[in-house]
């Protein structure tokens, strides 16, 4: 402080007020940071003046020191006090009988922020009183009497300018508002931010829709309708080779690229063929075979198949389903669930106009064997008497005797040229092997369960006699939706009517419901914290548009044509963040305030900046590297993915250091005040405004008090006391969860690979109707296992002529680049018909080679080409060269010539259709031989399990890959394909993960060390990501997750979401300002605990929300959410903070070492030597204290006695700064380098 020393000379107290023993005309001191006109300076400091030989009593009080004279003291009266309320601080009571001051005396004095206080002497000005909060330690109403100061209120961090410790002082007219101030630009951005905050705002606003506008306008909109779509690796060696084979197929026919046929003989054909050759698709194919058949004595209509929807039944009680009450049952359901629908009577097969055909169901089957009109119509006697038939036949269904055709229905009798072993009892109706091939599962009378007197049936299908598609959506929608699929006796468990695929696009809309739930939680729990609607509200628009922005650099600026359906789920992950970043700017912006309640807006402004930013930008890259990590990967989908989630993440950065702090500063200007309680009448009291409405206002703020005030005494006291305490416990523990987690990752039972193929790919959750028919059902019906390859051989497919090349953009999953045919295929030439040939009877001799019967065009064309040409008779005319007399291998012009007749020949003579898929050769517009197929069955079967298709695979390819070394030039580009989408989907997935999760492990160990600068802190870090990863895999495998592409993508997002806390603890561990390592874990747990916690609690919430929808992937996003955020948290508060507690670097252990930065102005501590007020030799110390001290530091600074050219140390940023030095001997300091104000650690203690 500066008093009068008796010679004229004046002096400022610490507290900023005037000594009533003043000489001369007094000036009014403005305490909440305006300038006063004509009498300060543009540049002042924001700390209290110490001047020799005294000191800081606490609330910044100063000690009474040698320089108040004897007589000073003792006129000195004690003035009345008053209490006026901090503009940062919500309104508290005031204490004692301390009166609510708006005016004393006879003069008013007015601030833009605050109310004034005045003394009842007019001679005498009053600096302007901020109360603090109760909860801190200082307040202007809370300082101590004493007759020995003078106890007009206290403005702490008053500014004084420099010059009035020697300029008399004059009576001045203190205006009420502020006068206006010339333009000037913004001499950084903290100064724009604060004051343009207006401009900033609609900048971003204008940038927002302009990006909407163009994002939705320019573009097509995202179409989900194929969920399929972008699954697909590319890329991959085989993935290359069946998008060419793809290609090859579908750029062969008439009028293509290659024909099975010379163009000549094709344009002839086409005339006659082209409208009757069957689809090349295998379903279109069997569906135009398939044909109505409306016998009027046939009971059915058709053979049922797997063109024709069905649903399947399971006991509602877990009885056997073959009784008569189950197949009642079933019968019932049918009827009024199905065919009462307004729309079944269009799409139903029909035997006549006015009735449709019955469906095929147990009951129907069993009327029709014992003469009943209906299935309503049977009795127990049938029932027994059909379960009894099925015993004595289901022998000869299982040796194959008893097949589809042994009933002739034309002359309803048994085909006497077939089954001639089965009975014929066996044969009627083919209804024995059609309930056994299609009605009933495949363990009902197994030859396991042949002998039990009753055969338990577990389930039944039932066939509707309509087509399965689009047109079965309304009979879904009004009768199955909505129902719970039981009428209490059986229930229906799976449904395939084929609209999977489309009733995903409408769940995907009408789920959004779950994530504005979730949304809205998360609004509620900012609005408590923050105590803010407007800034709670612009931060959800900010959030929302960074997904808008992102639409538009992803579509516009990075030119990505695909917009797969999981980028939708980003909406989820980016509300977490954002949140969590909200938390951050408002936090620091509070501890700043508190810390420099008199600061202009600029200056806090520039401090929140300087923490928050980087904090905010570390947690912000950490995860958007793990996003975009995952473009490592070979599936279309999971690399758009990863662009767009990593953009959003990284927009949303954007908009968090520009939209939201320039809404704080709006929110500080005009509505800070906007719903503070009013102030009463009396002295003392205020009233909350009339009516309920403004009670209940009060309740809530004293309820929001209290809670803040009990977190506030978790997180400072009791959570570092229960992790200090107990750290031996938790280190057991956490290391223990670890290794449980590996052991079930890695050995037992381990993430699985996907289960079910690329068509059957789960979309809505396990329990739906849907996904449990392609789940569960499929495998468990013998029809439905025929059809899907599981008793059928992989084949052999060996190209030449085309280059295994993916020309197409990998991004996008409709272009897949045009069929490059290679220029040095030839097969004419007489080495590669005789290496070819060779080539065919070596790999007959393999063990993978299944042999059969078939031999003909279809396997080797060269073979059945020479058998052709030894067979040709040379005397009949025109037949030369083409025949016998030519040897083999053939001119290469006989060969060209001759292998086109043999072509048309044998297209003619057996009536053999080639279609695109067909082995042999292809041939260009110019009836040259340009590629050729051959096919070959091997012996392994299709099936699911990765190490089998993996061992098909890499033995076929290794064989091929030898055998043509030794090939001819021509014939050196050849290569080999199979029925392996599936297996390229697995193994992509394997591999892709774990690179994306390498990859953000790396990038978040590099953002550690490079934000710690130490490398013990950032292993820790590293080893508590490692056990988060371990635990939420191993829990996701408990929970039976397969590692399918959402999946994927989901894990390897992890590695981003765990590094947060992690990375926020240690820094905060680094930065605290006390040396040893329980006084720093209690600093991390303090100042970071709360804010940590509250964004797990919104991420959480947000994950719970999404729980209830009917997507697989919300709800698996939900579940991830959840687990990661409380392992995380656990992780990273237990584990980690009791590793720095045992372990943790003291000093400079494990430190990197860098060179300490140049001084800047504005950060950090800042030493100037000034002369003291009595003048000599003395000098004082002006500092500016680090925000981010706590109250033990900021204590130990104020307490330090100055004497002449200071020689102790004090606390810098954590670290200990040598005092100030005299000029000559500044430059020797050998301190450490302290860690740069731009990398602090983001401030999060309770505010509140």
């Amino acid at each position: 402080m500066a008093m009068s020393n008796g010679n004229g000379d004046f002096m400022v107290q610490s507290n900023g007020s005037v000594p009533s023993n003043a000489n001369g005309n007094s000036i009014p001191a403005a305490c909440d940071g305006d300038q006063l006109p004509q009498h300060l300076p543009t540049k002042e400091t924001s700390r209290t003046k110490v001047s020799q030989g005294s000191g800081l009593l606490p609330f910044g009080m100063a000690k009474p020191t040698a320089l108040f004279p004897d007589s000073t003291i003792n006129n000195q009266r004690p003035a009345p006090q008053c209490c006026h309320h901090c503009p940062y601080h919500h309104p508290l009571c005031c204490h004692g009988n301390q009166a609510d001051c708006h005016s004393l005396g006879s003069t008013t004095v007015t601030s833009p922020l605050t109310h004034s206080c005045l003394q009842p002497r007019s001679d005498y000005p009053t600096s302007v009183c901020q109360s603090n909060a109760h909860s801190h330690a200082a307040g202007c109403c809370h300082q101590p009497t004493s007759p020995l100061i003078d106890h007009s209120p206290l403005c702490l961090h008053h500014r004084w300018p420099n010059h009035f410790q020697h300029q008399p002082l004059q009576q001045q007219h203190i205006p009420t508002i502020r006068p206006p101030r010339p333009f000037r630009f913004p001499r950084s951005y903290a100064a724009l931010i604060a004051d343009w905050p207006v401009v900033v705002l609609g900048f971003c606003t204008v940038l927002i829709v302009i990006c909407a506008l163009v994002g939705i306008l320019v573009p097509d909109l995202p179409d989900f309708s194929d969920p399929l779509l972008g699954f697909e690796p590319r890329g991959t060696a085989i993935g290359q080779r069946l998008i060419t084979w793809n290609n090859m197929v579908k750029n062969t026919g008439y009028q293509a690229t290659l024909a099975n046929y010379p163009f000549k003989y094709a344009e002839e054909q086409a005339k006659s063929h082209r409208e009757d050759r069957w689809s090349d698709d295998p379903y279109e194919r069997d569906k135009r075979q398939a044909e109505w058949n409306f016998h009027k004595d046939s009971f059915f209509c058709d053979v049922p198949s797997d063109r024709y929807s069905r649903v399947v039944f399971s006991s509602a009680d877990g009885e056997n389903m073959w009784r008569i009450q189950s197949i009642k049952s079933m019968c019932n359901i049918d009827n009024t669930r199905i065919r009462s629908h307004f729309q079944f009577g269009d799409l139903c097969q029909r035997t006549s106009a006015a009735s449709c055909c019955p469906s095929w169901t147990l009951g129907n089957y069993i009327a029709i064997l014992n003469n009943r009109s209906s299935c309503l119509k049977i009795t127990e006697r049938d029932v027994a008497h059909t379960l009894k038939l099925l015993r004595s036949c289901v022998k000869y269904y299982h040796n194959g005797t008893l097949g589809p055709d042994c009933w002739d229905a034309a002359t309803r009798r048994k085909d006497q040229l077939k089954c001639t072993t089965v009975p014929r009892k066996c044969t009627k109706f083919n209804a024995v092997y059609q309930i056994l091939h299609y009605l009933v599962d495949k363990d009902f009378l197994s030859p396991q369960t042949l002998d039990y007197v009753i055969p338990a049936l577990k389930y039944s299908m039932l066939f509707i006699p309509t087509e399965r598609g689009k047109s079965m959506m309304d009979i879904y929608l009004d009768n199955f939706e909505n129902w719970n699929c039981s009428d209490g006796v059986t229930t229906i468990a799976g449904i395939e009517f084929g609209i999977k695929h489309n009733l995903f696009q409408d769940y995907l809309l009408m789920d959004t419901s779950y994530p504005a739930i979730a949304i809205a939680i998360v609004l509620l729990i900012m609005c408590v914290y923050t105590r803010s609607m407007f800034i709670t509200l612009m931060t959800m628009f900010a959030i929302i548009s960074s997904l808008i922005i992102s639409y538009f650099l992803y579509r516009i600026v990075f030119g990505f044509k695909f917009f797969p359906f999981m980028n939708l789920t980003a909406l989820i992950i980016l509300v977490g963040i954002g949140a969590d970043d909200a938390f951050v700017l408002c936090d620091v912006w509070n501890h700043t305030k508190f810390d420099k309640p008199a600061a202009e807006l600029v200056e806090t402004m520039g401090i929140t900046l300087n923490h928050a930013a980087l904090s905010m930008f570390v947690t912000s890259f950490t995860t958007a590297a793990a996003f975009y990590a995952n473009y490592v990967s070979n599936i279309t989908a999971i690399r758009c993915f990863g662009v767009y989630a990593g953009t959003a993440i990284l927009v949303n950065y954007v908009l968090m250091v520009t939209w939201l702090p320039a809404v704080v500063v709006l929110h500080e200007r005009y509505l800070l005040n906007l719903f503070r309680c009013r102030e009463g009448s009396g002295p003392g009291r205020r009233v909350y405004g009339q009516g309920w409405v403004m009670w209940l206002a009060g309740r809530l703020q004293q309820l929001l008090t209290a809670a803040s005030d009990a977190s506030r005494i978790f997180f400072e006291k009791v959570l570092p006391c229960i992790v200090i305490k107990f750290r031996y416990i938790w280190l057991c523990w956490f290391l223990a969860l670890t290794l449980g987690g590996a052991y079930i990752v890695c050995v037992d039972p381990k993430m699985k690979l996907p289960s079910l193929e690329l068509a059957e790919f789960q979309v809505f959750r396990s329990s739906h109707p849907f996904e449990r028919y392609d789940a569960e059902f499929r495998r468990l019906f013998v029809f439905e296992r025929v059809h899907h390859g599981e008793e059928l051989h992989m084949p052999i497919t060996l190209v030449w002529g085309v280059e295994p090349l993916d020309a197409g953009d990998p991004l996008d999953p409709h272009n897949k680049g045009p069929l490059q045919l290679d220029p040095s295929f030839d097969v004419a030439s007489p080495s590669s018909q005789l290496w070819l040939l060779r080539f065919c009877q070596r790999l007959r001799n393999q063990t993978f080679y299944r042999q059969t019967e078939e031999q003909d065009f279809t396997s080797c064309f060269v073979e059945t080409f020479r058998q052709w040409m030894e067979n040709q008779d040379c005397e009949e005319p025109g037949s030369y060269p083409c025949c016998s007399q030519s040897p083999f291998p053939y001119r290469q012009e006989v060969f060209e010539l001759c292998i086109k007749r043999a072509i048309m020949e044998l297209e003619r003579s057996t009536g053999y259709h080639l279609d695109s898929k067909t082995p042999g050769p292809r041939f260009d517009a110019n009836d040259t031989i340009r590629a050729m197929v051959l096919e070959f069955q091997s012996t392994y079967l299709f099936t699911l399990a990765y190490e089998k298709m993996s061992r098909f695979y890499r033995e076929v390819d290794a064989w091929v890959v030898r055998e043509l070394e030794g090939a001819p030039a021509g014939l050196r580009g050849g290569w080999f394909v199979s029925g392996l989408e599936f297996f390229d989907l697995q193994d992509s997935l394997s591999g892709g993960t774990l690179v994306a999760m390498g990859l953000s492990v790396a990038v978040a160990f590099a953002v550690m060390l490079l934000t710690t600068r130490n490398l013990v802190i950032s292993l820790y870090a590293i080893a508590s990501i490692a056990g988060t990863i371990f635990v939420t895999v191993g829990s996701l495998v408990l929970l039976g997750w397969e590692l399918n592409v959402l999946e994927s993508v989901t894990i390897s997002v992890a590695v981003g979401l765990a590094v947060d806390f992690a990375v926020h603890y240690g820094v905060a561990y680094r930065l605290a300002p006390e040396p040893d390592r329980e006084a720093r874990v209690v600093f991390s747990l303090s100042r970071m605990g709360s804010a940590i916690a509250m964004a797990a609690l919104t991420s959480f919430v947000a994950g719970a929300m999404m729980m209830p929808s009917t997507v697989l992937a919300y709800t698996q996003l939900g579940t991830f959410m959840m687990l990661i955020m409380c392992i995380s948290w656990g992780f990273a508060t237990f584990f980690f903070q009791c590793l720095c507690r045992c372990m943790g670097p003291q000093g400079t252990c494990g430190q990197l070492p860098m060179p300490c930065p140049a001084p800047v102005h504005g950060h950090g501590a800042r030493w100037e030597a000034k002369p003291a007020p009595g003048g000599g030799g003395a000098r004082a110390e002006r500092y500016e204290l680090e925000p981010l001290a706590v109250g033990k530091g900021r204590r130990a600074l104020g307490e330090v006695e100055e004497t002449g050219a200071a020689t102790d140390s004090r606390l810098y940023n954590g670290t200990r700064a040598p005092a100030y030095q005299p000029a000559t001997t500044a430059g020797t300091d050998t301190s450490p380098c302290p860690l740069p104000e731009s990398v602090t650690v983001r401030v999060h203690a309770n505010p509140h």
